[in-house]
């Protein structure tokens, strides 16, 4: 009986989805809403159910796992955190995944350590979490401890930072080496005028002065080695090479001039630039195969452009026969006719940076990134801040020194310069240029600009002399990491 009660239900059922399929797209609306109406409590949840599995597909299910993984890649750190609450799968899914985590990482500019490539995507979720914790604490400003050196009876007029140590010097005519890891002074020489300039390295210390000579000093012994006679303006800038054996000055007596580095005798002299010198550059250049450490570019910066040579020696039966230096082009720095000088002139072996401040648009400046090789102008970045000085620029990131009317009592600031957004800021007390290029002000460690990778942020940030006859020092507070491995990459 109950055989021919089912064969007579199936026979209804198909006649009924028959006269169903015949029917408009009202007519069905109208019959699906009666026998809702008709329906009792197991209907409705059975009803539910079904709707669930066909109107809220979950899609990251249905895919392959390779199509899975790009689809994710396209989305922003910020919404990977939130489709993680989503539900087991989801967070298994995205979690696990190395490359959705290391792509989170670059989207902002952290470092992916070569050396250390973990196949645990757990472990780079990690990883991420920290170092954006550590991003965001830097954009409060959280993440810096002040420091203040005092020794100086006058104003100081020059700063230099390398290795760990910060030479200082001051009107006072005395420069000091100081240990910035125990806040030691290290070493005190004494000079016979006003330092405009300062530089260091393991072997030897090198100032210029507002009397237009230079002076050298052995790093070990303090003796004074070498003396570099003479410009007839102040020296506010000078470079040297190792490879070259060279040290190049600039002077307000608009010349450049080459000395031997070791001798301190004169080389030549270059009369090419009509006002103040105000920055050279020496750095190396080789050819696209790494064939020659010889070959170096200068860069030469007054008020109005920026002037490029190439800086090679001469070889005969491998032996140096002499300097030979080559004027490429010049790169003007006004706009619309205005000079509006701005110091800072960096350059990462393939483009130069500088800034140039915009006289029609109030508290604008432009980032330039010049193509070097090209000769032509690769970028311009507009930033709506009024620029005192570019202190450093990194793969990733760029560090300036701004006006305190830009952000209130923060006037150092580091940002992307791939979407612009702010990275870290800090305030640094109020201090007039001792000279045009700011040579009062410097940068400390350097390759945090390419991104954190969880190493790189420690250390001095900024060292600056300031009014009160002090310098100034920030340095990077010990970061603590929320997951006690991250810290391994």
């Amino acid at each position: 009986m109950w055989i021919l009660i089912y064969l007579y239900f199936q026979s209804w059922l198909k006649e009924v989805s028959v006269k169903f399929s015949q029917l408009n797209d009202e007519q069905r609306n109208q019959t699906v809403d009666h026998i809702i109406k008709l329906s009792g409590t197991t209907q409705l949840h059975l009803l539910y159910n079904r709707l669930e599995q066909l109107v809220c597909l979950d899609f990251l299910k249905l895919l392959p796992p390779e199509l899975r993984e790009q689809l994710l890649l396209y989305l922003d750190p910020k919404t990977l955190m939130v489709c993680c609450c989503i539900s087991r799968l989801w967070y298994h899914v995205i979690s696990s995944s190395v490359k959705i985590w290391q792509n989170a990482c670059r989207r902002y500019g952290f470092q992916i350590n070569r050396d250390f490539l973990s196949s645990d995507g757990p472990y780079w979720k990690r990883f991420f979490i920290d170092m954006n914790y550590r991003r965001v604490q830097l954009r409060k400003g959280l993440c810096f401890d002040h420091h203040v050196y005092d020794r100086h009876l006058r104003k100081v007029t020059a700063v230099y930072y390398a290795n760990g140590k910060l030479a200082t010097a001051s009107e006072s005519k005395i420069i000091q080496l100081w240990d910035c890891e125990t806040n030691v002074c290290l070493l005190t020489l004494r000079t016979y005028a006003s330092v405009a300039s300062i530089r260091f390295d393991q072997s030897w210390i090198i100032v210029s002065s507002y009397l237009g000579h230079l002076v050298s000093w052995d790093m070990v012994t303090g003796q004074r080695t070498v003396e570099y006679q003479r410009h007839v303006g102040a020296v506010f800038t000078f470079d040297y090479s190792k490879d070259l054996g060279v040290l190049v000055s600039g002077s307000s007596d608009t010349k450049i001039k080459f000395w031997s580095l070791k001798r301190g005798t004169l080389l030549t002299t270059l009369q090419e630039h009509t006002s103040w010198v105000l920055k050279v550059l020496l750095c190396s250049f080789p050819r696209l195969d790494n064939s020659d450490n010889r070959r170096h570019l200068m860069f030469s910066m007054d008020k109005s452009k920026v002037r490029v040579w190439a800086v090679s020696l001469g070889f005969v039966w491998k032996e140096p026969e002499g300097l030979y230096i080559t004027s490429l082009y010049s790169i003007p720095l006004h706009m619309d006719g205005m000079n509006l000088f701005i110091p800072g002139l960096h350059f990462d072996n393939a483009f130069l940076y500088f800034v140039k401040q915009d006289p029609h648009l109030r508290g604008h400046s432009l980032l330039c990134k010049w193509n070097v090789r090209l000769g032509k102008m690769a970028r311009e970045i507009r930033l709506n801040v009024k620029i005192k000085a570019l202190l450093g620029i990194g793969k990733r990131y760029a560090a300036v020194v701004a006006h305190l009317n830009n952000f209130g009592s923060s006037n150092f600031f580091a940002f992307d310069m791939n979407n612009l957004d702010l990275v870290a800021v800090s305030n640094l007390p109020c201090s007039r240029p001792s000279t045009t290029d700011c040579s009062q002000l410097i940068l400390g460690e350097r390759d945090w600009l390419n991104g954190l990778d969880g190493k790189n942020d420690k250390g001095v940030l900024l060292a600056a002399g300031v009014e009160d006859n002090t310098v100034h020092i920030i340095k990077w507070l010990p970061r603590r990491p929320l997951f006690s491995d991250s810290n391994n990459s």
